[in-house]
C-alpha cells in the first residue's frame, strides 16, 4: 500500500481511525474494547495544534494497527452470524480510497454509497481485493470493485464520489475577448476540480502567452475553454529568421506570410534571398528554419 507523505493525509488517517473505532468498539467483546481503548490513548498526542509536530510514521503505524484490530474484530463478530460485516467492507473501501496518491495539494474528500443492509455475503477471512472499476475514472463519480477471493468467492460494486481540490487560476477583474493575459490579472483560489471538464491552470502553468476567447466576468475559472494561445506571428509582420545549417545558426530577416502560434509551421519570405521558406515559430516574431 502506498501512503501519502503529508501531514494533511496523515490527519485523514487519524480522524478516520478514531471515528470508526469510537463508532464500532461497543460491538466488540471486553478484551477487544480494552485493546482499542489503549490504541485510542496512543492517538491522544495527535490531537489539536501539536498534531503537525507528531511523527507521520508513528501516526501511520498506530492507525495501521488500529485498522487491523477493527477489521479482524468486525469480521469476527460478523462471522458468528455467518455473514460478512458490511461495516468491515465500508472500512476497507475507505482505507483503499484514503491510501491513493491523488494529484492534488489538498486531501481528497470521498463519499461512499450505503451498502444495502439486505446483502448476505459469506464471511471473508482475508483482506478484500479492492480496485477502481475503471482505472481511468478515479475522481468524480466512480465505482469500486470489491472481491473476496478466499475462502469464498464473491464480488460487489460500490459507487463512490471522490472530490479533489486545487489552487487554480481565476481572473481578478472582467476580461474582454482578445485581451492578453498577464500574471497581475490572476489570483489562485482553492476550487473543487473534480467536475471541471476542460483543463485548468495551476500556479506552475504559464499563462503569459494566452488570450481570452470570450468576455469573462471577474472570478471566472480560467480553462482551455475560455483561453487560447495568442498569435506569436501575424501575416505581414517582420520576423527574425534563424537558419540552422549543420549545427551553425545564421540570423536573417523576413516577412511572415501567415499568422501562427508558438510551435506551428509557417511560411516566411527571406528579404535577403527573396525565397519563400518554411519554419517553426519559436517565440514572438522569431521563426526557426532548418536547411
Amino acid at each position: 500500500m502506498k501512503w501519502t507523505e503529508s501531514v494533511a493525509a496523515t490527519n485523514i488517517w487519524r480522524k478516520f481511525c478514531i471515528k470508526f473505532c469510537i463508532e464500532y468498539k461497543n460491538h466488540f467483546n471486553p478484551g477487544k474494547v480494552q485493546k482499542i481503548d489503549a490504541m485510542l490513548k496512543a492517538l491522544e498526542p495527535l490531537y489539536g495544534e501539536n498534531f503537525p509536530l507528531t511523527s507521520k510514521k508513528y501516526s501511520r503505524n498506530v492507525c495501521t494497527r488500529l485498522i487491523a484490530i477493527l477489521i479482524i474484530s468486525v469480521s469476527a463478530v460478523s462471522a458468528e452470524n455467518d455473514r460478512q460485516s458490511l461495516a468491515s467492507i465500508t472500512l476497507q473501501a475507505e482505507s483503499f480510497l484514503a491510501a491513493q496518491a491523488y494529484s492534488s495539494p489538498y486531501p481528497a474528500r470521498f463519499k461512499l454509497s450505503r451498502l444495502d443492509s439486505r446483502l448476505n455475503l459469506k464471511p471473508c477471512t482475508q483482506s478484500l481485493d479492492i480496485k477502481f472499476t475503471r482505472a481511468d475514472k478515479v475522481i468524480g463519480n466512480s465505482s469500486l470493485t470489491i472481491r473476496c477471493q478466499s475462502p469464498v468467492s464473491w464480488q460487489i460494486h460500490l459507487p463512490v464520489r471522490v472530490d479533489l481540490y486545487d489552487d487554480i487560476a481565476v481572473n481578478k477583474s472582467p476580461l474582454i475577448k482578445g485581451q492578453s493575459i498577464n500574471s497581475s490579472q490572476i489570483i489562485y483560489q482553492k476550487k473543487k476540480v473534480s467536475n471541471l471538464q476542460q483543463g485548468y491552470y495551476r500556479k506552475s502553468d504559464p499563462v503569459e502567452r494566452l488570450k481570452v476567447k470570450r468576455n469573462l466576468a471577474s472570478g471566472t475559472i480560467l480553462t482551455t475553454a475560455n483561453l487560447e494561445p495568442k498569435l506569436m506571428v501575424t501575416s505581414g509582420q517582420k520576423v527574425t529568421i534563424l537558419l540552422s545549417i549543420d549545427g551553425l545558426q545564421i540570423k536573417s530577416s523576413g516577412f511572415a506570410l501567415q499568422s501562427a502560434r508558438q510551435g506551428q509551421i509557417i511560411k516566411v519570405k527571406n528579404t535577403q534571398s527573396d525565397k519563400i521558406i518554411e519554419g517553426v515559430v519559436l517565440s514572438e516574431g522569431v521563426v526557426n528554419v532548418r536547411l
